[in-house]
């Protein structure tokens, strides 16, 4: 776990050093640019897919350290998660979906306590993405291969919010871990949220 916190305290300073010019930046960063990945081992977002960002890692992987996440970039965001996920004890797969309001993580664990796996994972990526996300786990069987499917979808895609929706139902059917507060659900969502990106009323 200590390297989850040296890289989630550098994820706090490169954030805190966004200013300056960095701001005057800050509308192209948001417009989320798009990684090509030529690792023969990773899958994730080609230069044709959409806004959401995408990164599966196997064990075996060739684990990066002293990343740097540019300003809620998607690609890079589930790139550093699945490497962070996959230094946890018996995590041995994991594919991460970054949209713009939460963070789909499937994963394969020998780690017989499946609650507490779903912790470790959880709480991995909680530790570097913006607070008003929230994550949502699964340890089911083809988890991984089904939330990859997902990569080449946009915001413009019909029914994106149903479709997200649809696929967090099913992931929630797996263990979250533990709630966060008497205020908060598993996955961060708060008893009356109001969601500020969709406008909706979360963890009824």
């Amino acid at each position: 776990m200590k390297k989850i916190g040296m890289l989630a305290v550098v994820f706090v300073i490169v954030l805190s050093g966004c200013g300056g010019d960095d701001q005057k930046k800050m509308g192209q960063e948001y417009k989320f640019s798009r990684t090509n990945v030529k690792d023969e081992n990773r899958i994730g977002n080609n230069q044709n897919y959409g806004d959401f960002g995408y990164m599966r890692h196997m064990s075996g992987d060739k684990v990066k350290s002293g990343n740097a996440v540019p300003y809620l970039n998607r690609q890079k965001l589930a790139d550093m998660i699945s490497d962070m996920v996959l230094q946890l004890p018996d995590i041995k797969d994991v594919g991460t979906l970054v949209t713009d309001e939460e963070v789909l993580i499937g994963y394969k664990t020998t780690n017989k306590d499946r609650n507490a796996a779903a912790d470790q994972v959880k709480m991995t990526a909680f530790s570097v993405v913006p607070r008003y996300y929230h994550v949502y786990v699964s340890d089911e069987k083809g988890m991984i291969d089904k939330i990859e499917q997902y990569q080449a979808l946009n915001n413009d895609t019909e029914d994106i919010e149903g479709i997200i929706d649809r696929l967090i139902e099913e992931m929630k059917k797996s263990p979250q871990g533990k709630k966060w507060n008497y205020g908060e659900n598993e996955n961060g969502e708060m008893n009356g949220e109001t969601n500020p990106m969709r406008g909706e009323t979360e963890g009824k």
